[in-house]
């Protein structure tokens, strides 16, 4: 499978917001993260760097 872990880039330091992430959908300054299972989390953040081999997303706050 390929599901992403997102991580918050905070103050050098990365702090796992969702784990399994299938589907990232932006939405105005916010991003919906849905996982395998539906559960959703809306983030305030914007995308900042993607990991694809290494399976991570990484993400900022405004």
């Amino acid at each position: 499978m390929c599901e992403l872990t997102v991580y918050l880039l905070e103050d050098g330091r990365e702090e796992v917001l969702m784990e399994d992430v299938a589907n990232i959908t932006p939405d105005g300054d916010r991003l919906v993260l849905t996982d395998l299972l539906g559960q959703q989390k809306i983030v305030d953040a914007r995308l900042k760097e993607l990991k694809l081999l290494e399976h991570k997303i990484f993400v900022t706050g405004k």
